[in-house]
C-alpha cells in the first residue's frame, strides 16, 4: 500500500492551552474530558460549538429518563428498544432476548447522550442538568448487571446455556463508558456519596462477572478466541473503564487482563490499520477502543493509545470515502451513502486522542468538520493541517483484500472498489469478486448494502450472491421469505469464507487494473478469473468461467447492481449486448449466446434509500447470463458513463 508518514501529535502536545501546561504535559498523559471542556470554556473561538452543545442537552434533559424495563410487553416504553429479531423467535426466547437487546439500546443511547449532559452543568452550573445527570445515575445503579442475559438468543431455536449465562456483551462497556465519561465530567464533590458508593458497588460487580467470563470462557468469542470482533472488545472497555474509576492498583490483575485483552484485539487487525469486520463495524469497534484508551493515556498508561493500529486506521477509515458522498459499504456496512454523518463523530475523537493529521485532515476537507459533541469540540481546538496531510488517493490492502481508487478528493470525480476475500473475514456477505464504479459522483455499478438485521430479506437478497455484482453458477432466485441462514447453501452461490487474493497489475493516478481470483468459493467451478481494468472515464470487466470436468454443465450468470431505479433500455446487436440508462452504457460481448434481463432489487445503498422495507428502496439490477448450459464461460463487460453535470 502507498503510505506516507506524518509525525503525530498527542492532544497534550497541540493544544497550546494553560490548563494543558505542567504536571500532565510533562509526564506524557493526555487531558480528560473535564480538561478539555475547562480550556474550551476559556477558549473564546469555541464559544458557539459550546453553546450547540448546551442546547443541545437542553433539550435531552427535557425528555423521560431512559428506564430499564422488566416484560416484554413493555419493551419500546421509557425510551427503550424492541429489536426487530424478536417477531421470529419462540414464546421461551422472545422475551430474555429482546431484554437482553433494550439493554443494548439503553446503554448505548446513554453514552451518548448523559455525557453532554454532564459537560453542560461543567460549563452553565445550571441545577437543571445536575438533576437530569443524578436522575439517571439513580436509575443506572440500579441496573445491575448491565448486560441481562439472553443476547445470544438472536435466531430461533437457541437457548441459554444450564446456569443461564451468555456473558457480558456490548452494553458492558457502552454502559460503563456512560458512568465513567459522566463522573469524570462533574465537578468533583458533586455526586453524593451514597450514589456514589451503589454506583461503584455496580461496577465492583462488573469487574468480578467479565473477570469470570474469561476464566470460565463463557462467551463464544473468548471460546474460539477470536480478539477481532466488537463483542471481544466491548466487555474489555467496560473491564479496563471500571477499574481505572474504581483505582487499577486495587484491581491490579482484572486492569492487566483488560489492558491484555485490549492489545490483543488491536493485534489482530491488519498492520495498514484494516479492521476485519468492515466499515461500519470499525466505527462502532474502533470507537470502544478509542475510549478505553484514552482513559487508560488519562491514567499515565498508553500501552492502547500508541498502538500502531490506531495510528494507521484513520487512513483506512478515510479510504472508504467515495465521490458523490458515498462509502465503501462492503460487509454489514450499512448503506454507502452519508460518508460526512457516518464518520464524524469518529473521526474527531481519532482526533482527540491521537492527533491524527489524517483524521484531522479528513475533518476539515470530507465530511464538513468536526462533529457537534465532546470530540467534536475538542478536534475544533486542534490547529489546522494542510494538504500535505491527506491521504492517498488509491490503496491495495491485504488483509482487507480491497482495492480503492479514486481521481481526486473532489465530489465529481471517479471512483473503484474492488472486493476479494481473506480467511479471517468477518461480518462478510457473498461478495468475492464485487465491483463498485462510481463515475463524476454518479453511482454506476453498486452493491445492494446491508439492512437491520430483522429485514426479510437481509439473507436472500442483501449478503448473498444475489446482492452483489458476482458470478452465480444456476439460476435459482431467492424467494421473500426469510432465510434463516441456509443462504451459503444454495447451489451456485459462493461459499462462505471464501478465499480470493487480489492481484494488482497496475495501480496509479490514471486508474488501475488488477485480477480477482475467486476460484475457491465456488462448489463445482475450476476457475473464475475476474479482470478489473479502469480509468476516469470507463471499466472493463472480463470474467472467465470453466468448470470441473467432473460438473455437469450449469446456466452462467453474472449480476450487475446500478445506480438507478429506473428501467434501462436494453438492446441486442451483432455479438454483443447493450444495457443503457441516463448515466452509463454498458456492452457485454460474450464466447456464447446471452440473455439480459433486469429486475427491480431491494436497495440500502442510494441516497434517499433506508434499512426499511419500503417498497420505493429499490435499484435495477441486470442479470446477463448464458443461453444455454455451458462448461466454461467468457464475458468482457464494458461500462462507459455519459457525461453529465455535477448536481
Amino acid at each position: 500500500m502507498m503510505k506516507s508518514h506524518y509525525t503525530v501529535f498527542s492532544l497534550a502536545a497541540v493544544l497550546a492551552i494553560p490548563s494543558l501546561q505542567g504536571a500532565k504535559e510533562d509526564s506524557g498523559q493526555v487531558p480528560d474530558w473535564s480538561d478539555l471542556l475547562d480550556s474550551a470554556r476559556e477558549n473564546p473561538a469555541l464559544e458557539e460549538p459550546v453553546k450547540v452543545l448546551v442546547d443541545e442537552a437542553r433539550k435531552r434533559v427535557e425528555t423521560p429518563l431512559l428506564r430499564r424495563v422488566y416484560r416484554f410487553e413493555d419493551i419500546g416504553q421509557h425510551r427503550t428498544w424492541l429489536d426487530g429479531r424478536t417477531k421470529y423467535l419462540e414464546d421461551e426466547i422472545r422475551e430474555t432476548f429482546g431484554l437482553a437487546m433494550s439493554d443494548f439500546g439503553a446503554c448505548g443511547q446513554l453514552s451518548r447522550e448523559l455525557p453532554p449532559i454532564a459537560a453542560a452543568y461543567r460549563f452553565t452550573q445550571d441545577p437543571i442538568f445536575l438533576e437530569r445527570v443524578v436522575s439517571q445515575l439513580e436509575e443506572m445503579a440500579t441496573w445491575s448487571p448491565l448486560q441481562r442475559p439472553g443476547w445470544t438468543l438472536y435466531t430461533p431455536g437457541r437457548r441459554l446455556p444450564a446456569d443461564g449465562k451468555d456473558g457480558n456483551w456490548l452494553a458492558t462497556g457502552t454502559g460503563v463508558r456512560a458512568i465513567g465519561d459522566t463522573l469524570a465530567l462533574l465537578p468533583e464533590g458533586t455526586i453524593e456519596p451514597s450514589l456514589l458508593n451503589r454506583l461503584h458497588d455496580l461496577l465492583e460487580n462488573e469487574i468480578a462477572s467479565i473477570v469470570d467470563d474469561w476464566e470460565t470462557k463463557r462467551s463464544w468469542f473468548i471460546r474460539g478466541d477470536n480478539p477481532i470482533t466488537n463483542q471481544w472488545v466491548l466487555p474489555t472497555e467496560g473491564l479496563v473503564r471500571a477499574c481505572l474509576i474504581l483505582g487499577k492498583e486495587t484491581h491490579k490483575d482484572a486492569y492487566e487482563l483488560g489492558v491484555k485483552n485490549l492489545v490483543r484485539a488491536m493485534d489482530a487487525h491488519g498492520k495498514d490499520g484494516e479492521f476485519e469486520e468492515g466499515f461500519g463495524y470499525a466505527s462502532f469497534t474502533v470507537t470502544s477502543m478509542l475510549h478505553a484508551a484514552h482513559a487508560m493515556a488519562v491514567a499515565g498508561d498508553r500501552r492502547a493509545l500508541d498502538h500502531p493500529f490506531l495510528k494507521s486506521f484513520p487512513t483506512w477509515l478515510v479510504h472508504h470515502f467515495q465521490p458523490g458522498n458515498f462509502v465503501i459499504n462492503c460487509f454489514d456496512a450499512g448503506g454507502a451513502y452519508g460518508a460526512a454523518e457516518r464518520s464524524r463523530s469518529l473521526l474527531s475523537l481519532l482526533a482527540v486522542c491521537t492527533g491524527n493529521p489524517v483524521a484531522r485532515w479528513a475533518l476539515s476537507r470530507q465530511v464538513g468538520g468536526p462533529s457537534e459533541d465532546l470530540a467534536g469540540l475538542g478536534a475544533r481546538s486542534l490547529p489546522p493541517v494542510g494538504e500535505g496531510a491527506a491521504p492517498p488517493l488509491f490503496a491495495s490492502y491485504e488483509r482487507a483484500t480491497r482495492i480503492n481508487w479514486r481521481e481526486s478528493w473532489e465530489e465529481d470525480s471517479t471512483g473503484v472498489w474492488v472486493r476479494g476475500g481473506h480467511p479471517l473475514d468477518q461480518h462478510d456477505h457473498q461478495d468475492r469478486g464485487h465491483v463498485n464504479f462510481i463515475a463524476r459522483g454518479r453511482p454506476i455499478l453498486i452493491e445492494a448494502g446491508t439492512p437491520s438485521y430483522d429485514h426479510s430479506l437481509l439473507m436472500t437478497h442483501y449478503s448473498s450472491g444475489v446482492g452483489h455484482n458476482v458470478l452465480q453458477l444456476g439460476t435459482y432466485f431467492p424467494d421473500d421469505k426469510l432465510d434463516t441462514g441456509e443462504t451459503a447453501r444454495y447451489p451456485g452461490w459462493q461459499k462462505a469464507g471464501g478465499v480470493a487474493p487480489i492481484a494488482v497489475k497496475r495501480l496509479d493516478e490514471q486508474g488501475g487494473e488488477v485480477a480477482v481470483d475467486g476460484s475457491a468459493c465456488y462448489e463445482g467451478l475450476e476457475r473464475w478469473e475476474r479482470n478489473v481494468e479502469w480509468g476516469v472515464d470507463h471499466l472493463t470487466v472480463t470474467d472467465r468461467v470453466n468448470l470441473e470436468e467432473s460438473s455437469e454443465k450449469q446456466i452462467i450468470l453474472f449480476r450487475w447492481h446500478l445506480g438507478t431505479d429506473s428501467e434501462v433500455e436494453t438492446r441486442g446487436d451483432e455479438g454483443s449486448e447493450r444495457v443503457i440508462w441516463e448515466d452509463a452504457e454498458i456492452v457485454f460481448e460474450a464466447s456464447s449466446p446471452i440473455h439480459v434481463t433486469q429486475v427491480r432489487l431491494p436497495d440500502h445503498t442510494l441516497a434517499g434509500h433506508d434499512s426499511s422495507e419500503k417498497p420505493e428502496n429499490v435499484h435495477t439490477c441486470v442479470a446477463v447470463r448464458s443461453a444455454e448450459p455451458v462448461s466454461s464461460f467468457f464475458l468482457r463487460t464494458r461500462v462507459s458513463p455519459k457525461v453529465v453535470a455535477w448536481e
